[in-house]
């Protein structure tokens, strides 16, 4: 309901918030339908961008043979590139987001992704091809990296889990996407460029519906704006959100923001690790899937020998994985969340929630994650195809779980830094996930489907006690964490 002239001059000379707990104005009270549209439609931003991450993978032999490149890592590097943009992208548009607010950034991220994406799918090299996906992955990396964000302006604590759950399906479930889509576009059309054009399509319709339904979220935005709209109406009052600084000083601090959270806060850089660890082995995964499953044996590796669209079926078995552990999360972690906050009130008398609620829920999607790549990499080759697929099933659940818990503990953590937090682990992550991306094919060349799954799964189990050690010391170093 709009405010009368006189209702506004009335406040004019108290301090800018919200007009009460229930102010319709405040994000957190809007009525759900608008909520989950929001959510809809970022979560199909952060489904597209990482679907253009991994639907080239499929064609690099494609663009291998259209450039005539004979050596194994050039044709992944556009592949390699793109993630490692979504990881650098956020450096700047996390901190924008809480300068500017979250929509514009959002319209503008995705406009320009769509235009690059022409550029990509008209390129006459792989030089420009790779470059172009760099800038491209730098533009795609707002859905990705904000999208927690915007979940947390919206949803009140107990009530993040299903929505996150919901927005974490798109960044997980994107990159399986991209393989199964782009097995059957390169097998109809024989050719890479319209596995950008159907990109392109897609996220032209998506920032289109953007622009006319999704709506402003951040809250210390919307109170500047409501601050600056009370001061026109009285010219003679300046009148200032609480605790904001001059603009200049704001966006020093803000762009450092993520950096300096990444190496002076010790729960940001270690949830940073470990989604870096499990996001990095799902791009590995995906990327090299096609050893196992490709119509042509390769490195002396033993193959599946699936031809032509029925290749990128091969990405299902860690999508459904993500897709149970999407349901899994949904339908349980709010009420894991609730079971420990009724041990803590039950153990301290404390009803206040607390960021480490979350924990023992990520707790059993961290245990899970190195079963699935130890039942995948000894049974690759050596049993019927289902049983690694199930193997790669099992570790998507357990990744899900994870990847959810990692990014709502960062939102409950830093709270209005959510964003610089986010785009801290997600430069991590897009970090590693190139790496892993370019030298994967090395990794099982060299040690074998087996052995090369069990140092990743090695490397999983050395991170289980991260969640159990931030359980105990977690509201230490949260009360130790200085201003960002």
């Amino acid at each position: 309901m709009e405010k009368t002239r006189e209702e506004e001059q009335a406040v004019i000379n108290e301090s800018v918030t919200w007009d009460s707990d229930t102010d319709i104005e405040n994000p957190l009270n809007w009525p759900n339908w608008r909520k989950w549209t929001n959510v809809a439609l970022i979560s199909m931003q952060a489904t597209l961008s990482p679907i253009a991450s991994t639907i080239l993978a499929i064609g690099a032999e494609a663009i291998a043979s259209d450039f005539h490149l004979t050596d194994a890592y050039t044709p992944a590097l556009p592949t390699g590139l793109y993630v490692l943009g979504l990881g650098l992208g956020p450096l700047v548009l996390g901190p924008c987001s809480e300068l500017y607010g979250r929509r514009i950034i959002y319209l503008c991220s995705f406009t320009i992704f769509t235009i690059l994406n022409v550029g990509c799918a008209l390129s006459p090299n792989i030089t420009a091809l790779s470059i172009l996906r760099l800038l491209s992955g730098v533009a795609g990396s707002a859905g990705p990296s904000l999208g927690a964000s915007s979940v947390g302006d919206m949803f009140r604590v107990e009530e993040r889990g299903r929505a996150q759950s919901a927005y974490s399906f798109g960044p997980v479930m994107g990159p399986v996407l991209g393989g199964v889509i782009g097995g059957f576009i390169v097998d109809r059309t024989h050719g890479w460029p319209w596995l950008l054009w159907t990109v392109t399509i897609a996220s032209g319709v998506t920032t289109a519906f953007s622009a006319v339904f999704l709506k402003e979220t951040y809250a210390p935005y919307l109170l500047s704006r409501k601050a600056a709209r009370l001061s026109k109406i009285n010219r003679d009052t300046n009148l200032r959100v609480e605790g904001e600084k001059h603009a200049k000083d704001l966006f020093s601090r803000a762009i450092t923001r993520p950096i300096r959270l990444l190496f002076t806060s010790p729960i940001c850089a270690f949830m940073s690790i470990y989604l870096s660890l499990i996001y990095g082995i799902l791009y590995l995964h995906l990327i090299t899937i096609l050893l196992l499953f490709g119509p042509n044996e390769m490195y002396g590796l033993y193959s599946y020998h699936w031809t032509g669209g029925k290749t990128g079926l091969a990405y299902l078995g860690a999508g459904v994985g993500s897709l149970i552990g999407m349901v899994i999360t949904g339908k349980f972690m709010n009420s894991s969340f609730a079971s420990a906050l009724a041990r803590q009130q039950q153990r301290t008398g404390s009803s206040i929630p607390t960021p480490e609620l979350r924990l023992p829920f990520m707790q059993v999607g961290m245990t899970i994650v190195p079963l699935g790549l130890i039942m995948f990499g000894w049974s690759a080759g050596r049993t019927h195809w289902i049983v690694p697929l199930l193997g790669a099933c099992i570790f998507g659940t357990g990744m899900l779980m994870g990847y959810v818990c990692i990014h709502t503990y960062l939102v409950d953590c830093f709270g209005k830094w959510a964003a610089s937090a986010l785009a801290a682990a997600i430069v991590t992550r897009c970090a590693i996930t190139c790496a892993f991306c370019i030298v994967g094919f090395q990794l099982y060349r060299k040690l074998g489907y087996d052995w090369g799954s069990m140092l990743l799964a090695f490397l999983c189990i050395a991170m289980i006690p991260i969640p159990f050690v931030l359980q105990r010391y977690g509201p230490r170093l949260r009360e130790r964490q200085i201003t960002f």
